[in-house]
């Protein structure tokens, strides 16, 4: 039902996407995020066509730590779940009981990584077009450098220096939009969820390619 890479890029650039802002929202947010090292809460996601119908919507948790570690999580309309380790990234599909698993940095690309590990910026990758209020939130739109990607537009929502919704256009039109609720910064997360256990019985594929995860 939903795109496993566009999720992958959502837990990528959620806690750095708005750095690049102009004037004093840039000093505000760099502050903000340069504080941020882990990020927990809940998630409504929609996705509607370019007349404005609403095709798929779904709903459920996430948790970053960084770097290099994110998991979320669907709970309706059903469960699936998207997990990285630090080394590996896992797809688990529970309605297929089917698990895709997949050497992280291979999965990721190089430039994700590089910004989950800061050594990277935003501005290499998108045209930064500024902040614009609307419906209670700073808007920065972002439009990537190359024309050959999933979307064409994302626009990131913010509260003072909390990133509160996204929406990103895609090259058929459609319009996936993302809410975010109860976030907690910082707060400590156990590394168990980070972790990942197949179920027995469940298909594994791509196991063998995939070197076992440090322990942090």
């Amino acid at each position: 039902m939903w795109s496993w890479w566009f999720l992958v890029w959502v837990l990528v650039w959620l806690p750095w996407a708005a750095t690049a802002a102009d004037g004093a929202a840039t000093t505000r947010l760099d502050r903000f995020f340069d504080e941020v090292d882990t990020l927990q809460g809940r998630f409504t996601q929609a996705v509607v066509d370019e007349q404005g119908k609403t095709i798929q919507r779904g709903e459920g948790r996430v948790w970053l730590a960084r770097p290099g570690r994110f998991r979320w999580e669907y709970e309706r309309p059903y469960p699936q779940m998207i997990l990285a380790d630090g080394q590996r990234l896992w797809i688990y599909d529970e309605e297929l009981e089917q698990v895709t698993v997949k050497p992280q940095r291979d999965a990721l690309g190089a430039a994700p990584i590089a910004l989950l590990d800061r050594r990277a910026e935003l501005g290499d990758e998108f045209d930064v077009k500024g902040v614009v209020h609307q419906d209670g939130l700073d808007w920065i739109t972002l439009e990537p450098r190359v024309r050959d990607t999933e979307f064409v537009r994302v626009r990131m929502g913010l509260k003072g220096a909390v990133v509160r919704r996204m929406e990103l256009l895609d090259q058929f039109g459609q319009t996936t939009r993302i809410a975010f609720s109860d976030l907690r910064l910082n707060a400590p997360i156990d590394s168990e969820v980070f972790r990942f256990h197949p179920p027995e019985g469940v298909d594994v594929l791509g196991l063998q390619e995939v070197q076992p995860a440090a322990r942090p």
